[in-house]
């Protein structure tokens, strides 16, 4: 079947791809041509390098799947390969990515989420030291925090299971934080599908950032599961707890369990940022076993925790 042509491209003749050109997002057409042309993100990595245009698989992973999107003049420049190279019209990609987004203070990487320096501002210096991998590189899916309290009303011990997916090719690595009010920091032990990778703490704080091996390499949409534990020696009474997320994330169970008296009340809190008052919800029961339990679908970005008293 013949078609028109633009310049010396073809214009595609699959019947989707043209719809989705005329009506579908940037990262739909990248996909599907991709697809239907039967190429790897290492064959056009390796395609676009041989015409003199450098651009990574990570970058080339984020633009298929949506995860950001080419701005600068030499992603530009690569987009403009990439038509050439899939066979389609010139500049029929680049229309498809609009204006470019508003850059500088206040602009976040990606829609529904928030940078990590907000969150964790005194943790850049420990990112740096264990060269931290890319915000977003992957998603947590379900997080499951199970927090003990001893009978002292301190904190003991958060054992943490993570759902994870990856959002690039070669992904093998994911950066986990700590973070205690008590100047003895926590020990980490009892990984599993997992090793303990560079550890961090931060002088500034007593935050500890480290990074969790993942036991084999990850391809853009495969899932994995760690879990680990962290140890407290000691400190002061614990009266809340908390996790900040910087993306949305599809599930949040946090258990506190209290090992001696029970607190009469603990009540669910949000706190959009770490300045912001928080929010709270309302109490929760807390049964024989003498555990709390907040269940929250489609969490985040923010802190989540749970505060209570024994008076």
């Amino acid at each position: 079947m013949a078609g028109n042509a633009v310049g010396t491209r073809a214009v595609p003749v699959d019947r989707e791809l043209r719809r989705l050109l005329r009506h579908g997002t940037f990262a739909q057409v990248l996909d599907h041509a991709l697809a239907v042309r039967g190429l790897s993100l290492e064959q056009v990595q390796r395609r676009l390098a041989s015409r003199g245009v450098r651009v990574s698989r990570a970058a080339l992973s984020y633009w298929r799947r949506g995860r950001s999107r080419p701005e600068r003049e030499e992603s530009l420049r690569a987009v403009r390969a990439l038509e050439d190279l899939i066979g389609l019209p010139g500049e029929s990609l680049v229309v498809l990515l609009g204006p470019p987004r508003p850059r500088g203070r206040g602009a976040e990487t990606e829609p529904g989420a928030v940078d990590r320096r907000r969150l964790w501002p005194s943790c850049g210096p420990a990112l740096a030291a264990i060269d931290a991998p890319p915000e977003g590189q992957v998603r947590y899916l379900d997080v499951h925090e199970h927090v003990l309290v001893d009978q002292r009303r301190r904190l003991r011990e958060v054992r943490t299971r993570l759902v994870l997916e990856a959002t690039t090719d070669r992904t093998d690595r994911c950066v986990v934080y700590e973070w205690a009010e008590e100047s003895s920091r926590p020990v980490l032990g009892e990984l599993r599908y997992c090793r303990q990778g560079r550890t961090r703490p931060q002088e500034a704080s007593t935050a500890t950032v480290c990074e969790l091996l993942l036991e084999q390499r990850l391809s853009a949409g495969d899932r994995t599961v760690v879990e680990y534990t962290w140890r407290y020696p000691g400190g002061s009474v614990l009266t809340s707890f908390h996790r900040r997320f910087t993306r949305p994330v599809r599930q949040y169970l946090l258990q506190v369990e209290f090992t001696g008296e029970v607190p009469p009340h603990c009540v669910p809190y949000r706190q959009p940022t770490l300045n912001s008052p928080r929010q709270p919800g309302k109490p929760l029961w807390i049964g024989g076993s003498g555990t709390a339990h907040l269940a929250v679908p489609d969490a985040g970005p923010g802190l989540l925790g749970l505060q209570w008293d024994w008076n």
